[in-house]
């Protein structure tokens, strides 16, 4: 089983968290809590090009941070996603509702 390893870095009017590994069911418990509080408080850039594996579980979660941030007037960001990310976003036929950029410049 994969492992998911998450740096977080500060900038000026967001929060990165740069993801590496599987974003899957047994993987996202720390990290939705760790998401979901940090919505509340900034907008937030995910770094998933280093992603192996994103799953439903993994998916369901970003859509849910998405929309609670949306409802909050925050960003939800989804930074340079691998090929994995990339499919797995495209198959929920949403993929041009969510918030998408290849540099951290372009978090407003």
């Amino acid at each position: 089983m994969e492992q998911l390893s998450i740096t977080e870095k500060e900038g000026a009017n967001y929060h990165l968290y740069e993801l590496q590994g599987s974003l899957n069911a047994y993987t996202l418990g720390e990290f939705q809590s760790t998401l979901y509080d940090a919505i509340q408080k900034n907008n937030i850039v995910l770094d998933m090009s280093r992603l192996i594996e994103l799953d439903p579980a993994g998916v369901g979660v970003l859509m849910a941070a998405f929309n609670d941030s949306e409802e909050i007037d925050h960003k939800l960001y989804f930074m340079s996603m691998s090929n994995e990310a990339e499919k797995a976003i495209a198959a929920t036929g949403f993929k041009s509702k969510f918030n998408l950029i290849t540099s951290v410049t372009e978090a407003v």
